[in-house]
């Protein structure tokens, strides 16, 4: 039986930011994908600017392969039924990639025994250790570990199996994104937010390498190709859609952790970590509190190891701040408080339109958020700690308070 200081599962964003600052530590580590990679992702690839500074202070340069076209994202447009498209561009310029190609980057670059198509199936305690079943070729094998981080997404396995009760009563939704090949009348260097009825709380298109790229987020046991389908026909209408032959399809379940106050940053030796802790902010970006979050459990571990303090403690002081700026993300009071630079000087989304443009985009947006966010418990949930920031100038946080 092989063994390692850490094993980490996943090799996304999060699990690469543990295993780079773990082998910068010192650690013996094993980062393990239950994919053969680079393997893709469903996600828009813009990289904020905070990201950004991330990737390159701990893993260098982001390759020229891994950038789409065009390669900056200036920022969103906002679709209003009564207003139109209105875009909003940020000061500091996101870059727009490919994940396949930057998280592979990012996994090659952390340093850490890498192992692909090598799937977790389960863990059991031995002592202060964990013991890991792992699968890969249809082979069983197992590794013996003082740590285990789990970055394995939304729908985390390591959860599943280590601690099925943080999942009991939790709602679910899913996002899928179609390629297609054709022509559309947007702008290239925004991603598009359509706040509009019946198509679920995130319907988005962007477009990469020519590619024409439509997606929802959709709260499961809602029909995905009959509001897809409405989308489209959406966007033929409105901006002159044509469609000459789909290319491909991701999707990717998800949790609503962040919305509800439900972050679980670990148990024991075993630490969560980006969406698998329940990470999010609104709009579904994620990369920039997976890196933060990894980050952290790297440290936290780093100190356990080398100084015997115990690490699922100091791990929650650390990554509070980032449950903070999520929670800060459905908070309508906080949201541009949360932005992703705190050097952004970007003016406010309505600035540029007439008092009575403004009142009608207001009007949308309440009639989306009414009947499009339907998570059960979301609204009270989101009422709650808005008056508790308001009150007490804190969130109350049962993970880490």
């Amino acid at each position: 039986m092989q063994k390692f200081d850490v094993l980490v599962v996943g090799a996304g964003p999060g699990g690469s930011a543990t295993a780079r600052k773990c082998v910068d530590g010192g650690l013996k580590t094993l980062l393990i994908d239950k994919h053969k990679l680079p393997r893709r992702k469903a996600c828009s690839g813009i990289i904020s600017n905070v990201s950004q500074n991330y990737v390159f202070e701990n893993f260098g340069p982001i390759p020229e392969k891994a950038f789409s076209r065009p390669n900056i994202s200036r920022g969103m447009g906002f679709y209003f039924p009564t207003v139109g498209m209105v875009y909003t561009d940020v000061d500091c310029y996101n870059l727009y990639v490919w994940r396949d190609k930057f998280d592979h980057f990012l996994a090659k670059s952390s340093g850490a025994v890498l192992r692909d198509r090598t799937r977790f199936l389960h863990l059991e305690h031995d002592g202060a250790e964990v013991v890991a079943h792992l699968k890969r070729n249809e082979k069983i094998t197992k590794v013996r570990a003082r740590y285990l981080i789990g970055a394995d997404g939304g729908n985390s396995r390591v959860i599943r199996t280590f601690a099925p009760d943080v999942y009991q009563g939790l709602p679910w939704a899913y996002a899928c994104q179609k390629y297609f090949e054709g022509k559309i009348d947007a702008d290239d260097r925004y991603l598009h937010w359509f706040l509009t009825r019946n198509m679920g709380p995130f319907p988005w298109m962007n477009l990469k390498d020519d590619q024409i790229i439509i997606g929802l987020a959709l709260v499961k046991g809602h029909n995905f190709q009959s509001r897809f389908q409405l989308f489209v026909d959406f966007l033929k209408k409105n901006l002159g859609l044509q469609i000459k032959r789909e290319l491909a399809m991701e999707a990717c379940p998800s949790n609503t952790m962040t919305p509800l106050n439900r972050f679980f940053p670990g148990r024991g030796n075993v630490l969560m970590v980006g969406d698998a802790m329940g990470l999010m902010h609104q709009g579904g970006e994620g990369i920039s509190c997976a890196l933060a979050s990894g980050g952290y459990a790297g440290e936290a571990v780093i100190q356990a190891v080398h100084k015997g303090v115990d690490a699922l403690t100091l791990y929650k002081q650390l990554v509070k701040p980032e449950m903070v700026t999520a929670l800060d993300q459905f908070n309508p009071l906080r949201m541009k408080a949360s932005s992703a630079s705190s050097m952004a000087k970007q003016p406010g989304m309505l600035h540029g339109l007439s008092l009575a443009d403004k009142a009608k985009a207001i009007r949308d947006t309440a009639d989306f958020l009414r009947n499009e966010f339907e998570v059960q418990g979301m609204g009270d949930t989101v009422l709650k700690n808005m008056l508790h920031r308001l009150v007490f100038r804190r969130y109350r946080i049962p993970a880490a308070d």
